[in-house]
């Protein structure tokens, strides 16, 4: 009953108050003096009943019932001497009160000793222990050697969390919560006590965390787990979980081992993510009828700022990611744009960022960046965007690529003038290294269509009356006029008619008209043979056929068998009385009346027919025809004017006619010097004077005696065969005008200008005389005017043509008399180099006392200018590679002129390689290749391209001041040396160094004129190498010859 269960207690209660007192005694008499025997006897006996008291204890411990203080059974226990079964037992058996419950008992390991800390968990079981008596440090311990709990295990802690992180807002006690994540974070801290053990518990939801709907805006609140969220704030934009910000945010992340950022694949993931989600999302729109304009624009504006914002977010983390990271990226479209009021997804490759509008942007910039502008998507700058592969401006591939896959709307959106340039373009750098299948049949190439040939006003016909519809084709659909004749007979496709724009339409497979209309020629009525036109025809095509066969007098290749076709034994001549020309293209065909025609009679037989009243034009198209693998219109002029024109117009206007009819024979050594008075007898006898007379094999006139060049047999080949030719002029001037090293090209233009400027070999002589007879020229022409007798007679009667043109002719006072100042005052290889029997002979030549006409003045003016024109236009490309030269030394120096004791100038050495820059193509942003010295590196550019980019452009407008294609010039920098420009193989290097010291600050009317100097100074090297008078005085013409364009830049400059 209770009572008797009361009353057992009570017995207890004493027993263990005896076995307390019992064993106190015991201790004392162990410390203390030996007692009597009788009184250890009756100790014994107390600890034979301790024992016996002890193991009624034991096999009572899990039934009886303990009060509110479990202390005296704790003392009694301290102070036993218990076995480790003892232990055992102890730890195991429920015999311990628990705080607030008198209901049970528990053993120790399911009771904790006392701590505020742990009262937030409702699992914790504390003991109970009086709250008026302490706890000693030996108890203390004794209980946590039975078992008793300090701290909650770890695995209780996370449960508990993860319990409270399922229940809602509504149930979970936040306070609580909040306390318990501070315990855990307090012992995941250094050496703390759930730091080993909490790595199995990092993908378990139990931090309070915030994320953003990407589609609403709308913050929601979430339980995530430290491997899923992040404690920085910026990773929201992306809809990553964030811790929440009303915590200790940067402690609690710290602590449980949570990351700042996503990492890189993760962001690049989310990304690709958010990509397929709006392309659905766009996708379902346009699918479910997409014809609400406010619903689209709203999901256009919605999708643009949520990656705007994206990629401002992304482009902050742009140090963190590797090209292994944006390789997803580089073909996948996912920047959003705008295009015809839907949102498009583009690749990196497809779209461009924007460009800022800038003072110092040029015209032609401009006009790329609206190129760039029309043809595709731009965007602003982003960092990130950058580093996946967008860039400023589309390359001249990309441009090609375009046109290749989008032909049509590419005109479209450009127009003809726009997508004319762009075709210009890619003519002059083709972004391709072969011509593939694909560009061959791909209809990209601009071709016109002439609608309306001629337009007549009144009585007269005009041509500006032209409309050509323009179109696009493939390159066998497009021809190349080469025959406006031919043309205007069919109604054909054209190339557009500029030569870097034929030659590029031919090189992918459009043809010529000449080559696509197919010509034939039919006689009718009767041949005559050996008439007077016949024979007078064929004495003219024999007297002729050196020149005709001459290889300088056209670009065009000549046949293999030219030679052999104008042979008297296998051509002959044959008079008809009509010629009807077929012309076929297509299935259509023209007949058409001519008065000459070639054709083949046998294998080796060719005939020439001729009609009465010939045209020079159909016979010079005719023998053009046979002689040159393709001859085209001025071809056939040139060939129609050798015919025609005398020997003595032919050879005032340039043309080598004695040197290729009459063969000259080997030069004679120089005589000696002459006396005065034998020079004057000898100009009175052509013959004595080297001069060709009819009938006689020309000599040659003594040459002076300039300092020769051993080594350099080539030029003075050249110089003996101009001085041959053109004896009254002296060697030195010849000399200058061939410069170092000349080419056959060169040669023939200094032939041309002076057969412009004096007469060759043979005139001098006559010209002195005052008189000319017939018998000088040694090839008489007949005239063309008419045909009434059957002999060509056409022209003027030649005797009366050859007294006008004597009496038109004066002697030269332009070039050539500044050139014979220059040279009299010792310009050239030496200083005194001119004998005075060469500046007799010149002084005949071009005496300074002989007045000279205004016209004759105006034309070697013209000469002049057509010279240096020429030299100008002859500069070449920069060499990609660079330039790599020694140090060089000019002997020879003009007198005044000489550096340093030697007498000789120094070139300075040169070693310059390419620089790629920014835009990766090794040019400035207006396509000037730009190189750094060796000595200097690449370092210096780097770090001041834009200074680069404002040079090229002041370099840009000079260039087009003297006509030069960019390709002819380039910027360097060398910091050594004192060069501030240099003349390579006739491509013009200009330095850096100099712009940034003297100009870079204000680039102004004062820097333009530096530079436009600059350019004169290194084009005059075009023409002389060295520095001396000639060159300087080049640099001058050049100057002045390009000052009226110069002028008009100066005026757009601020």
């Amino acid at each position: 009953t209770a009572r008797n269960f009361e009353a057992f207690g009570r017995i207890v209660d004493g027993v263990l108050k005896l076995l307390v007192q019992v064993r106190e005694k015991r201790l004392q008499k162990r410390s203390g003096r030996r007692k009597k025997r009788e009184i250890v006897v009756d100790t014994n006996a107390g600890v034979d009943g301790d024992d016996n008291a002890v193991d009624f204890l034991f096999l009572h411990l899990d039934t009886l019932r303990w009060n509110t203080n479990p202390k005296p059974l704790i003392k009694y226990l301290l102070d036993s001497d218990l076995s480790h079964p003892d232990l055992l037992k102890l730890r195991s058996t429920q015999y311990l009160p628990a705080e607030n419950d008198e209901t049970h008992v528990y053993a120790p390991s399911e009771l904790y000793l006392k701590n505020s800390d742990l009262k937030i968990f409702p699992f914790v079981r504390f003991l109970q222990w009086p709250a008026s008596e302490g706890m000693s440090k030996a108890k203390r311990d004794f209980l946590i050697k039975l078992g008793v709990r300090v701290d909650p295990p770890l695995a209780s802690v996370m449960n508990f969390m993860e319990e409270e992180c399922k229940n809602s807002d509504g149930v979970r006690d936040d306070k609580v919560y909040e306390a318990a994540l501070q315990y855990l974070t307090k012992h995941l801290g250094p050496n703390g006590l759930f730091l080993k053990d909490f790595s199995r518990f990092r993908s378990t939801k139990f931090l309070p965390c915030i994320r953003q709907n990407l589609e609403t805006g709308d913050v929601i609140k979430e339980m995530q787990s430290p491997a899923a969220c992040y404690y920085n704030p910026s990773a929201l934009i992306m809809g990553f979980s964030t811790l929440d910000p009303q915590l200790d945010t940067v402690h609690i992340a710290t602590r449980t081992q949570c990351s700042k950022d996503p990492s890189c694949r993760v962001l690049i993931a989310r990304l690709i993510q958010l990509v397929d989600i709006s392309k659905a999302k766009v996708e379902h729109f346009q699918k479910n009828g997409g014809n609400d304009d406010g619903a689209r624009q709203a999901l256009r504006e919605k999708l643009l700022t949520l990656f705007d914002v994206i990629f401002l977010y992304l482009a902050t983390r742009t140090s963190d990611f590797d090209k292994r990271d944006l390789t997803a990226l580089v073909e996948k479209a996912f920047i959003p744009c705008t295009s015809r009021g839907q949102v498009v997804f583009y690749a990196p490759s497809q779209i461009f960022f924007k460009k800022e509008a800038l003072s110092t942007e040029t015209t032609s910039n401009d006009d790329g960046d609206s190129l760039t502008d029309t043809l595709f998507q731009q965007i602003k700058y982003n960092a990130f965007l950058s580093l996946v592969g967008v860039k400023a401006e589309p390359s001249l591939a990309e441009i090609f690529g375009l046109m290749i896959e989008k032909p049509d709307e590419v005109l479209d959106q450009l127009g003809e003038e726009k997508y004319k340039a762009v075709l210009r373009r890619i003519a002059s750098n083709p972004p391709f290294k072969q011509i593939t299948k694909e560009i061959r049949s791909c209809a990209f190439l601009l071709g016109y269509l002439v609608l309306d040939e001629e337009v007549a006003i009144g009585d007269e016909v005009k041509d500006r009356g032209q409309k050509a519809q323009y179109l696009l084709g493939r390159a066998e659909d497009i021809h190349i006029v080469d025959n406006s004749f031919l043309r205007r007979q069919f109604p054909l496709v054209v190339a557009p008619m500029e030569q870097s724009l034929e030659e590029f339409y031919n090189k992918i497979g459009s043809k010529y008209v000449s080559q696509v209309v197919k010509k034939d020629f039919e006689v009718q009525g009767r041949t005559y043979q050996d008439t007077a036109l016949t024979k007078s025809f064929a004495n003219r095509l024999r007297e002729r056929r050196p020149l005709l066969l001459s290889p300088t007098n056209s670009s065009r290749p000549l046949s293999s068998n030219a030679a052999k076709i104008l042979d008297d034994q296998y051509l002959e001549v044959i008079q008809a009385e009509k010629i009807q020309a077929k012309y076929s293209f297509e299935g259509s065909s023209k007949h058409l009346k001519v008065t000459c025609c070639t054709k083949q009679k046998t294998r080796q037989k060719t005939t020439i027919y001729l009609t009465t009243n010939p045209d020079w034009f159909d016979i010079g198209s005719a023998i053009g025809a046979l002689i040159l693998q393709r001859c085209q219109l001025e071809d056939a002029l040139l060939l129609s004017q050798l015919l025609e024109s005398p020997l003595e117009t032919l050879r005032y206007r340039g043309f080598p006619v004695d040197r290729i009819l009459r063969p000259v024979s080997k030069p004679q050594p120089p005589p000696l010097p002459l006396q005065p008075a034998e020079i004057k007898s000898t100009a009175r006898h052509p013959e004595a004077s080297g001069s060709i007379a009819k009938g006689k094999s020309p000599e040659s006139n003594p040459e002076s005696n300039s300092t020769s060049h051993p080594g350099n047999k080539g030029e003075d080949g050249f110089e003996q065969i101009l001085k041959q030719m053109f004896p009254s002029c002296p060697s030195d001037a010849i000399r200058g005008l061939l410069g170092p090293n000349p080419t056959k090209e060169k040669v023939r233009e200094v032939a041309n200008l002076l057969a412009a400027e004096m007469p060759p070999s043979g005139d001098e002589s006559k010209k002195q005389d005052g008189t000319k007879s017939e018998a000088n020229d040694s090839n008489p022409l007949p005239s063309q005017k008419s045909l009434e007798d059957g002999s060509i007679n056409g022209l003027n009667d030649h005797k009366a043509n050859i007294k006008e043109e004597k009496a038109t002719k004066k002697k030269s006072s332009g070039l050539l008399g500044k050139m014979r100042s220059k040279f009299h005052h010792g310009v050239g290889s030496g200083g005194h180099q001119i004998t005075h029997d060469n500046t007799q002979q010149f002084s005949q030549a071009a005496d300074s006392n002989t007045p000279s006409s205004p016209e004759r003045d105006a034309s070697s003016q013209n000469s002049l200018e057509a010279m240096l024109n020429q030299a100008v236009q002859s500069s070449r490309s920069v060499d990609n590679a660079g330039v790599r030269s020694a140090e060089t030394l000019l002997n020879h120096m003009p007198q005044g002129l000489e550096r340093g004791s030697d007498g000789c100038e120094v070139i300075d050495a040169q070693n310059i390689q390419p620089f790629r820059g920014p835009h990766g193509n090794f040019k400035s942003k207006n396509g000037i290749k730009v190189f750094s010295g060796a000595s200097a590196g690449p370092a210096f550019l780097s770090q001041n391209f834009n200074a680069v980019e404002r040079f090229a452009v002041v370099i840009q407008h000079l260039a087009t001041v003297y006509k030069l294609n960019l390709a002819t010039v380039a910027i360097y920098y060398e910091p050594n040396g004192n060069t501030i420009a240099f003349n390579c193989n006739k491509a013009l290097y200009f330095n850096l160094r100099f712009f940034c010291a003297l100009h870079q600050n204000h680039v102004g009317s004062t820097c333009y004129s530096y530079w436009y100097m600059v350019f004169a100074h290194e084009l005059a090297h075009n023409l002389v190498t060295a520095h001396n008078k000639e060159h300087g005085s080049f640099t001058e013409s050049i100057a002045a010859l390009y000052l009226p364009e110069f002028g008009k830049l100066l005026s757009q400059i601020p």
